[in-house]
């Protein structure tokens, strides 16, 4: 029985996502999620408090999810002393790019759609989306300055060009996921991305 509802309470959670990505939180009832999953109005009630518990429920998720992909300090240490810092930064994406699935780029249209409108969507996108990446990516490039893989920059300055352009360019992304396009071209724009910053990064 436990199971059963727990089983539901996943159905809701996935079609709420697919529903909120598609046609706007306040475009989407409780009736059309019930629909959706096939069970009563009054059943959602069971599992969730109201609408607004499912889509902070769904912001939870993505907080908490967001951050499992990346490599620990220790292990990227061990990847800079065999990896150039253009091949490091390719496979923080391409890692990145097979962690994400359907629900997390689902979650970042959702996010992006209702930052203006909702406190904790415009705290995920400022905060996790946005200024956390940044702060990764300066301190792999301070651990690449200390081991001389690439010249003396202005860390701050240069993750924060790096990270702007690959969350746009993340965004185009998951709109052709979410449209079921073709993403291999948006893949190349991120990858030539990447070059041109590590060009610029190069010890001469």
């Amino acid at each position: 029985m436990e199971n059963e509802k727990l089983s539901t309470k996943e159905k809701i959670f996935t079609k709420s996502i697919e529903l909120f990505s598609k046609k706007g939180f306040n475009g989407v009832s409780i009736r059309q999620i019930a629909k959706s999953v096939g069970i009563r109005e009054s059943s959602i009630y069971n599992h969730y408090k109201s609408k607004d518990e499912i889509i902070e429920s769904i912001f939870e998720y993505f907080a908490k999810s967001i951050k499992d992909y990346r490599p620990s300090t220790l292990e990227l240490n061990r990847m800079m002393d065999f990896m150039s810092p253009e091949e490091l930064f390719k496979h923080l994406v391409i890692t990145y790019g097979k962690f994400l699935n359907g629900k997390l780029d689902s979650i970042a249209i959702i996010i992006y759609s209702e930052q203006f409108k909702n406190e904790k969507a415009k705290e995920l996108m400022v905060e996790t989306i946005i200024k956390e990446p940044s702060r990764f990516i300066k301190e792999i490039l301070d651990m690449m300055i200390k081991k001389n893989l690439i010249k003396n920059i202005d860390t701050s300055l240069v993750a924060d060009e790096y990270n702007y352009a690959l969350v746009a360019i993340t965004f185009e992304y998951a709109h052709a996921i979410n449209d079921g396009k073709d993403t291999s071209p948006i893949i190349k724009k991120m990858f030539k991305h990447i070059s041109f910053i590590c060009d610029y990064l190069k010890v001469k």
